[in-house]
């Protein structure tokens, strides 16, 4: 797995959640983020959802 695949997958798992709602789509998104989280090496979940929102913010301006 690689951070782009990561991104993609949490951003499909909230997509969902937030359609269907589900635990399962809550809680894949979480592992995804803290997978997301020790691939780029930060250490806790706040940095991990900063640095999902500046990567998504980073392809909206492209």
């Amino acid at each position: 797995m690689n951070e782009q695949f990561l991104i993609d997958q949490i951003i499909l798992y909230l997509g969902q959640h937030q359609r269907f709602g589900g635990k399962y789509n809550e809680t894949m998104a979480y592992n995804r983020l803290e997978q997301l989280r020790v691939m780029i090496g930060l250490k806790d979940a706040d940095e991990a959802t900063d640095y999902l929102i500046m990567k998504m913010e980073e392809v909206m301006a492209a």
